[in-house]
């Protein structure tokens, strides 16, 4: 598939609290400036001192969490969350945060456990529903990950990885009219779906052995994202499969006019014109490929020099080797 994996990403915030002057006041208030000027390694020893003293212990501890996950301490962080819930069991977002810790340390099952309290007191966002539908679709249980994916995208439409999610369960149950469907759905209903959406369709009707819808999809998909080189390459191997090289030099040619990746591109020319027999216009790609750094170049030129030879057409065979020798 062309689409990447959607990654949870944490809600962090702070929540300071106002009171009148005292100790706790100032390290708690030190801790949350230093917070939000990003200065988090100093942040944490003033954390420290106000979960020491006592007053605005469950805070601290909460923030503190949100401040060792800035820092990438994500299994420190985890200890303060849990320590926030033991003292707030009610705090709904701390239970959210320990959920996408759980679930990004691949604790599936504590973090559901996590996400399930923050429903009960009342969290029903798609971010919550998304990430239970992940935890399950990991799990293997299909059913509640397609329940929670469908909450997902009731709460918000535009959870593009809640519609690959659905996608992904009828892929795996090789129900691939279904997986297509999903997408279709998901390109009509959302403005968020983009070309990787097309080109996961395209997959889907390869996997039917239908090739012809299949380069429908990936053209369409091109066509949101015409400088997507991965996926031009693709594209012009199904042409090539499909037995129509001259639309798979097409598609090169026009991706050659973005510049970029071009070298690849120039390789993959040589190869399609080598195959046709057109040596010239072959030795022309792979020489400028080498020019512009591609080893596989220099290889695509020398084997074109080779078949020359080969042919017995040695004069040819020479010119080809001493352009490559002087790499001009």
């Amino acid at each position: 598939m062309f689409h990447k994996s959607s990654l949870l990403f944490l809600i962090i915030c702070v929540c300071g609290i106002g009171s009148s002057a005292s100790f706790a006041d100032d390290f708690f208030s030190k801790a949350n400036a230093l917070y939000d000027n990003g200065q988090y390694k100093e942040a944490v020893p003033f954390y420290r001192a106000a979960i020491d003293e006592g007053r605005y212990e469950p805070f601290a501890w909460f923030n503190l969490g949100n401040t060792l996950v800035q820092l990438q301490k994500n299994e420190v962080a985890l200890v303060a969350y849990r320590r926030t819930v033991e003292l707030l069991p009610d705090f709904v977002k701390a239970w959210v945060l320990l959920g996408d810790l759980y679930f990004l340390g691949d604790d599936l099952g504590n973090s559901i456990a996590s996400y399930k309290r923050a429903i009960e007191l009342g969290e029903d966002t798609d971010h919550i529903h998304y990430a239970l539908g992940e935890c399950f679709w990991k799990s293997g249980d299909y059913t509640l990950a397609q329940k929670h994916y469908e909450r997902a995208l009731y709460l918000n439409p535009d959870r593009m990885g809640a519609w690959y999610g659905l996608a992904d369960i009828y892929e795996s149950l090789n129900d691939y009219e279904f997986a297509i469907k999903t997408l279709n759905n998901a390109i009509q209903q959302t403005a968020s779906a983009g070309a990787d959406a097309y080109f996961t369709i395209s997959n889907y009707y390869q996997s039917m052995d239908s090739l012809s819808k299949a380069l429908t999809a990936m053209e369409d998909g091109l066509l949101i994202d015409p400088q997507n080189v991965s996926a031009r390459r693709y594209l012009a191997q199904m042409y090539l499969k499909a037995n129509s090289p001259w639309m798979a030099i097409f598609t090169i040619e026009e991706g050659l006019r973005y510049n970029k990746e071009k070298a690849v591109l120039l390789v993959d020319l040589g190869q399609i014109y080598f195959e046709q027999k057109r040596y010239e216009e072959a030795f022309e790609c792979f020489l400028e490929a080498w020019k512009l750094g591609n080893s596989q170049g220099r290889i695509g030129a020398e084997n074109v020099g080779h078949t020359w030879y080969n042919a017995g057409n040695q004069e040819q065979a020479e010119i080809i080797y001493k352009r490559i020798r002087e790499r001009k």
